[in-house]
């Protein structure tokens, strides 16, 4: 199934501060991303989410990051937070999207799911049950290093070698690239793996949740003529 709604060519995630999703526009991100995980150090309430998209005011999409949030709880804040997307980076199944129809502040959003791509047979298993959702909603995944307990932002790096070819399991979803990109092995990672875009959050980081304006031009400016 090709999806009716693209991915982001490059998301920014993990912002916490006004200037950091100023710089992330100036910089070509298409998209931000604010994480509503309460335990990571990425974390933002929903009140300082809300004064980020009015930064936002339009120019970029706002993705918020959720792990193994019910719908009712993302129905709620995206019904006081304008995001654009969803991305689901737990252990969420199709069945999440069945039941997130019930909520009208989700009737438009974009669902992105989050995986991990060791080549073990449960990443494959994972994958192609997502794979063969049929819910106009969902535009793709995004390929996250593995890690046992921390969900997102760790700095490793995916196994990008895995991922090109394609495997099977993806059918005709385009993915995005997670998982230690920097601005000195981008242009090594989308070769690598020919991903749809990338997803940046410890790569363009001075500390977890603060940016660095001048990384986020030097990634966006290695990726963008890559990725087309």
């Amino acid at each position: 199934m090709v999806p009716a709604i693209r991915l982001p060519k490059i998301k920014y995630c993990g912002l916490t501060r006004k200037v950091d999703v100023e710089a992330a526009i100036e910089s070509g991100a298409h998209a931000i991303g604010l994480n509503f995980y309460e335990p990571s150090p990425r974390f933002v309430a929903t009140e300082l989410a809300v004064a980020l998209t009015e930064v936002v005011a339009g120019r970029a999409l706002v993705i918020g990051v959720f792990v193994n949030a019910s719908p009712h709880k993302v129905a709620e804040i995206v019904s006081a937070c304008p995001l654009d997307g969803v991305q689901l980076h737990g252990d969420e199944q199709p069945s999440w999207l069945e039941e997130s129809r019930q909520y009208s502040s989700l009737e438009l959003i974009r669902i992105i799911k989050s995986v991990p791509w060791r080549g073990l047979s449960e990443d494959g298993d994972e994958v192609a049950r997502w794979a063969g959702v049929r819910d106009p909603r969902f535009c793709g995944f995004l390929v996250d290093a593995y890690d046992p307990v921390q969900r997102g932002g760790t700095g490793k790096t995916a196994r990008w070698d895995l991922l090109s070819p394609k495997p099977k399991p993806f059918g005709d979803w385009p993915f995005l690239l997670a998982g230690g990109i920097t601005e000195g092995n981008v242009e090594i990672a989308i070769e690598t793996a020919r991903p749809y875009g990338v997803d940046v959050a410890s790569g363009i980081e001075l500390a977890p949740g603060v940016k660095d304006a001048s990384k986020m031009r030097a990634i966006a400016g290695k990726a963008l003529p890559l990725l087309g």
